[in-house]
């Protein structure tokens, strides 16, 4: 009996596990099922040029003006809407705000973000002419702040402690309540909705109008789909959520290795998407499209972290792969691109944190911010957003001096930066030439720190950065204090090494 019993459970396990691995491999679409770009990422990074505005299709105004061309068109065409839809009972008022918030500093962006707003450095109604990962705003008055575009709903509670200006008044043919979690969209003729409260709209009738409004604002872009013969227009396609895959180089492998949870975002004009890569680097965003949309990886991890590409950066970093197929694009990362430094420290975190589960490690503070610059070795842990004030720095002077012992360049006119929006926990030098294997090594020693502060806490924190800031670095092993930091390098060289010969 206990023969049978143990047989029979030894069975059901075994039948969940491979249900689960199913469940797995069900998620992770092959790649050769996808109908999707791909793009060999190998530019270097560079700034963000905007060319023209462009006539807004979504504005009111705009709207208006595609209603009385579409309900012209019905007089001349065979092709009828309802009464209730062209009659005078669809009146076209404002769903949503087009907005530009002015932000001085870090706690006024983490309120609007709070409040799940997309934030865009570049206006949403412009050309981009190039792609790159900074941007220069002309129209800026002071240095110390910049704005941040978003559209956001017309009932949206602006928060008192952050200024804005409304740009424009928009009329979006979607609800701008929940963000989508179905499948792909095939509606048919009858298919309706609700807008701005009120009674149920044809679908079909909305993208009309859409496609209007794009036509006579010259911003017409064909769908990706087939022509539809029927009057000479083009019909009403189904939506597609982009998909694809997010891989970088892997110099000690030669091959390429998934970038493991990151956020992939597409936008088409003011409606967004996300996605987040799983442990093969597959994403697939929360939104369909009928058109081509822009892609953007950024470096805000599902573990909590954040990879920020400089001490001189206010946001995560971003990599623009631009305009692509509204089915998906996929991205890999070669050493001469930007993405390559910010993916690699990326997984390598990702291995940390796992490695810390494996042997007892403890682990650092999960929502840390990690710079990685382009710089040749080396790094640093200040851990500034958790050693502060009394208990660490408290003076652009005390900044200089640390950043200048440990070989970090931060430009002394930018030091606003750092006390206003970046605070980096860690600072990884992180370049191709290094290897795949040097950043992870590189990486594990800065992260052992961030573990030990983790442990040890601010009191400790503060004597290691007093000795770093009075004796340079690691002094002569004889000044006031230099078994904290005798001990928390032993530390940091130790697990940086054990855990490198772990991983290659």
């Amino acid at each position: 009996m206990k023969k049978h019993s143990l047989r029979f459970l030894i069975v059901t396990l075994i039948g969940i596990m491979i249900y689960s691995c199913q469940n797995e491999i069900e998620d992770t679409p092959q790649q050769t099922d996808l109908t999707l770009s791909e793009e060999l990422a190998s530019e270097s990074d560079g700034q963000i040029v905007i060319g023209k505005k462009l006539e807004n299709p979504y504005s009111v105004k705009n709207m208006r003006l595609a209603l009385k061309s579409l309900k012209a068109k019905q007089k001349k065409s065979s092709k009828s809407y309802s009464a209730k839809t062209l009659n005078d009972d669809l009146d076209i008022q404002a769903t949503d705000y087009y907005v530009k918030f002015w932000v001085e500093n870090d706690k006024q962006k983490n309120l609007l973000l709070a409040d799940s707003l997309n934030l865009s450095i570049i206006p949403l109604d412009v050309e981009i002419e190039q792609e790159g990962d900074y941007f220069v705003d002309e129209n800026t008055e002071i240095e110390q702040a910049q704005w941040l575009y978003s559209s956001v709903v017309k009932d949206y509670q602006f928060n008192s402690e952050v200024a804005y200006e409304k740009i424009e008044d928009l009329f979006l043919i979607e609800e701008s309540g929940p963000e989508e979690e179905e499948g792909d969209e095939e509606e048919d003729e009858s298919t309706t909705t609700t807008i701005a409260g009120k009674s149920a709209i044809s679908k079909s009738f909305l993208y009309d109008l859409e496609d209007e409004a794009l036509r006579i604002t010259d911003n017409w872009e064909e769908p990706e789909d087939e022509q539809d013969s029927q009057n000479g227009l083009f019909a009403r396609r189904s939506k597609r959520r982009p998909q694809g895959y997010i891989r970088v180089r892997n110099t000690v492998t030669g091959g390429n290795d998934p970038v493991v949870g990151v956020k992939v975002k597409t936008r088409r004009w003011f409606k967004w998407a996300k996605g987040w890569t799983n442990s093969q680097g597959f994403y697939r965003v929360n939104r369909g499209y009928r058109r081509s949309v822009r892609y953007t990886v950024v470096f805000k991890n599902t573990r909590g972290f954040k990879i920020w590409p400089s001490t001189i950066s206010i946001s995560s970093a971003r990599y623009r792969a631009g305009k692509h197929s509204k089915y998906g694009h996929s991205i890999t990362f070669g050493t001469n691109s930007v993405g390559w430094r910010w993916s690699t420290v990326n997984n390598a975190t990702v291995k940390y944190l796992d490695y810390c589960t494996q042997f007892g490690i403890g682990k650092p503070h999960s929502n840390l911010r990690i710079v990685a610059n382009g710089k040749s070795g080396g790094g640093a842990a200040p851990m500034l957003r958790h050693t502060w004030g009394w208990l660490g720095f408290r003076t652009n002077s005390d900044l200089i001096s640390y950043f200048s012992k440990t070989s970090i360049s931060v430009p002394i006119n930018s030091l606003w930066l750092v006390f206003r929006f970046v605070l980096p926990d860690i600072i990884i030098k992180a370049n191709a030439s290094q290897g795949t294997d040097g950043v992870f090594e590189t990486t594990f020693h800065e992260l052992g720190h961030a573990s030990h502060h983790k442990k040890v806490g601010s009191g400790y924190w503060v004597k290691y950065i007093n000795y770093i800031m009075t004796y340079g670095a690691y002094g002569d092993g004889h000044g006031h204090n230099s078994g904290y930091a005798g001990v928390g390098e032993m530390w940091g060289y130790y697990i940086g090494a054990r855990l490198a010969e772990e991983e290659f």
